[in-house]
């Protein structure tokens, strides 16, 4: 996967406890966090898509039997 550099400007506090923490790679720290921080901006858009893949599954279910489901 292709990288950029940028930088981030922190709070002193914030980036001594991400240092501390970070097992000598803070590059992988903070990708783990915006990860993380990725999927929470993406948890409503997911629930949204399952609620709407349930209905899928019963009109489904009642077109083609259990075996669908």
């Amino acid at each position: 996967m292709p990288r950029t550099r940028i930088a981030v400007t922190l709070p002193d506090d914030l980036l001594a406890h991400a240092r501390a923490t970070s097992r000598g790679n803070l590059s992988a720290y903070v990708e783990r966090a915006l990860r993380g921080q990725q999927l929470q901006d993406a948890a409503p858009d997911l629930r949204a898509w399952r609620q709407r893949s349930a209905n899928d599954t019963e009109e489904l279910t009642g077109i083609f039997g259990e075996e669908i489901a």
